[in-house]
């Protein structure tokens, strides 16, 4: 999966290391502060499939390191899973409510799951690759996601989603305009999903707003959170159709477990 998500970047020129995006100066715009593209975090257990695969499809980064060897997916993952520590991070901004998401809805299919741990189970992309660096980590100009949205489909096809959260608006547009998604969750109750096919895979689609929107995304938190995980716990063991293992103490999904990636 790794490799073959750089092998992408490079071949249409948004990978860290080999940035010559066309859509450079339009988006730039003479920014001296303009950082070029981010690489996906791409979580270890996510790769492997160990549990059900939950991918984040978040907005722009609201910053990001000038050294582009520190923004590749190895050394995105590196950095995640070595040196954060989840519970020194800001508990209302978007990073700490991404882990947080991520532990509720997979913590009762592996219930000794810590929030500390979370990011080994998920991915995490942005809809925008490149940070416009805007003071307060305000949202990047409309046009940067428009001309990033012809990057997004691809990059989800090789990440094998199970599971979708979208975070922000944008990122909603996103998959509505790269899979032709003609209903989307969130459209008239806030706590809906969908689910759609993904080049012969089901995908299962929630949508929050994005955590910066301190009043509807904390109402999402309180009355959707939950929900969404005992739906999410539903879902996929009826997709597994097989006994659960209750042995080592753990729920394991086996059809995630055994399945070929």
């Amino acid at each position: 999966m790794i490799k073959e998500l750089t092998s992408y970047y490079k071949r249409r020129g948004i990978s860290a290391l080999n940035f010559h995006c066309p859509h450079l100066q339009a988006c730039s715009k003479g920014n001296e502060k303009f950082v070029t593209a981010k690489e996906a975090f791409v979580g270890t257990e996510y790769e492997k499939g160990t549990l059900p695969r939950l991918l984040f499809v978040s907005l722009d980064p609201g910053s990001s390191d000038n050294n582009p060897r520190r923004r590749t997916v190895h050394s995105v993952r590196y950095w995640e899973e070595h040196k954060c520590d989840v519970e020194e991070l800001p508990k209302a901004r978007h990073w700490y409510r991404t882990h947080e998401l991520a532990w509720i809805l997979l913590k009762r299919l592996n219930p000794g799951l810590e929030v500390q741990d979370s990011h080994l189970y998920f991915a995490h992309v942005n809809s925008v690759k490149c940070c416009v660096s805007n003071n307060d980590h305000k949202s990047a100009p409309d046009v940067l996601f428009r001309n990033c949205r012809e990057y997004v489909d691809q990059e989800i096809v090789i990440l094998k989603p199970d599971i979708l959260v979208t975070q922000g608006n944008w990122a909603k547009v996103a998959i509505e305009k790269s899979f032709g998604v003609l209903k989307s969750p969130g459209d008239k109750y806030r706590c809906s999903h969908v689910q759609f096919l993904m080049e012969n895979r089901m995908v299962f689609w929630l949508h929050t707003n994005h955590p910066r929107d301190y009043g509807r995304f904390n109402q999402q938190r309180r009355e959707c959170f939950n929900k969404w995980a005992k739906i999410t716990y539903d879902e996929f063991f009826r997709r597994a159709r097989r006994p659960t293992n209750h042995s080592s103490g753990r729920l394991i999904a086996t059809a995630h477990l055994n399945r070929s990636s």
